[in-house]
């Protein structure tokens, strides 16, 4: 009977748990919807602001913006552009100096049939037959069809002829300077307009191949990867053959060399991942780390601001690469006590781990993805809303950007420069080195009130 009497008192609890929970159902409706209204509202503005200026930054960004840029970045084609530029103007003064001569040789030449006038000669074709031999003379070609009878016009002969000299023996040089660059280099010499963001990954073994599966199935992320190792090349073709959103160039030298960064302009890279290297290396051998280290510290003399992240397996190099002031360390022993623990005291949560970041679908899975400007300077339950309504993911908190110590921001504009200059004299003498460098930590689930800065990346399940 006090069972009985029980087993109804609980249902009647459970009954007008349903009764509150459908007659506030409409009020908890109408507040998310009003609250993802007005975040996606924000951040659509923000989109089409961003679209109006991508736009005109798109028509700024025209054909002589990208000439000049192309000749600022090659010297043959600076030389070249000089070249010519000195061939037209010579070809412009004997036009106005010449022009009886040349209008006349024409004529001899030609005859009756001219390019642009009809029954006689039009300057363009007088200027035409100038340029022609303006290039003859250049060239040293000299075929010497028509020469220049004014003492005028023999004076800026005997000019064009010196200059012929020296405009020769640069785009000479030139040309012979690029050639050996180029075969000192390698066969072939990166487009560098195509890499910028990209990711570079020095060194081989079995994890870069699951390191790119997992990056072919986020479409977050670059697309351009560079792989620099001295595996034979056919090893490496294979590897990555079956990745079709990724475009990975494979360069077939040594990473620790300053120059072969350089080459993959590791300058621009979002992120440059140094793995043990396995390239030669007999079954039983193990990769030296020395390599990962000597990289490291090549890739930050090369500049500070590069984002490194170095994966190692011997414990005592872990001091090292802070040294080093690398940003990240992989280090997959710490991990290993920690989930076997996991398997005893919390049963199913290594088992989620692995799902969250193996899963190698992309609509499943923990995942970065770049917080939309709308929603920056917003709290974390606004934020959270947007993802949840928005996309249907769960926001489950932030990776951030955070910058090491700088001396300079510590002490601010009011601090002395002398005595900034003796503490960083002391500090260099003690071999200690303060960075800058820009790491990432984790927020899990923060407070409603938590406020979303410029530096946060979103991390949500899928």
């Amino acid at each position: 009977m006090d069972s009985n009497k029980k087993i109804k008192t609980n249902s009647s609890s459970f009954d007008d748990l349903d009764k509150k929970i459908n007659s506030n159902q409409v009020l908890y409706d109408q507040l998310h919807q009003s609250l993802i209204d007005e975040v996606i509202s924000t951040v659509e503005e923000n989109e089409n602001l961003k679209d109006h200026k991508t736009k005109k930054d798109f028509s700024d960004n025209n054909i002589f913006n990208r000439i000049v840029e192309y000749y600022n970045a090659n010297e043959l084609f600076k030389y070249a552009i000089w070249g010519f530029g000195a061939v037209l103007l010579a070809t412009i003064l004997l036009t106005i100096i010449e022009y009886d001569l040349f209008n006349g040789d024409v004529k001899g030449d030609i005859g009756d049939t001219f390019m642009f006038g009809n029954n006689e000669p039009n300057w363009l074709d007088t200027f035409f037959h100038t340029f022609w031999w303006a290039v003859v003379t250049f060239t040293t070609v000299g075929y010497g069809d028509v020469s220049p009878i004014t003492h005028l016009g023999k004076f800026l002969t005997i000019i064009i002829m010196i200059l012929n000299l020296g405009i020769v023996t640069m785009l000479t040089g030139a040309v012979s300077s690029v050639l050996v660059a180029a075969r000192l280099k390698g066969d072939y010499k990166l487009d560098e307009t195509k890499y910028h963001g990209h990711l570079i990954i020095a060194g081989w073994n079995s994890a870069v191949q699951s390191a790119l599966r997992l990056i072919e199935s986020n479409e977050d992320s670059t697309s351009v990867v560079i792989l620099i190792n001295e595996t034979e090349a056919e090893v490496v073709k294979r590897a990555v053959s079956g990745f079709d959103r990724l475009d990975i160039t494979h360069l077939s030298e040594n990473f620790t060399q300053e120059g072969v960064l350089k080459k993959a302009f590791i300058g621009e890279c979002e992120t440059f991942m140094i793995v043990p290297d396995e390239s030669g290396l007999l079954p039983n051998e193990k990769p030296d780390e020395d390599k990962t280290v000597l990289t490291a510290l090549t890739a930050k003399s090369i500049s500070e601001s590069i984002q490194v992240v170095a994966y190692i397996l011997d414990e005592e190099y872990i001091s090292h690469l802070h040294r080093a002031n690398v940003n990240e360390i992989v280090f997959p022993d710490e991990h290993i006590p920690h989930m076997l623990a996991k398997h005893v005291t919390d049963p199913g949560v290594p088992q989620l781990f692995d799902e969250l970041i193996t899963q190698e679908k992309q609509d499943k899975g923990i995942q970065v993805v770049s917080i939309p400007k709308g929603l920056v300077g917003l709290t974390h339950n606004k934020v959270s809303a947007y993802y949840k309504f928005k996309n249907k993911w769960l926001l489950v908190g932030y990776a951030i950007k955070k910058a090491g110590f700088s001396l300079e921001e510590q002490m601010g504009e009011s601090g002395s420069p002398i005595i900034r200059d003796m503490i960083t004299e002391q500090l260099d003498s003690a071999g200690i080195k303060l960075s800058s460098d820009e790491h990432v930590i984790v927020e899990i689930n923060p407070d409603d009130e938590y406020v979303i800065d410029g530096k946060h990346k979103a991390l949500v399940l899928r």
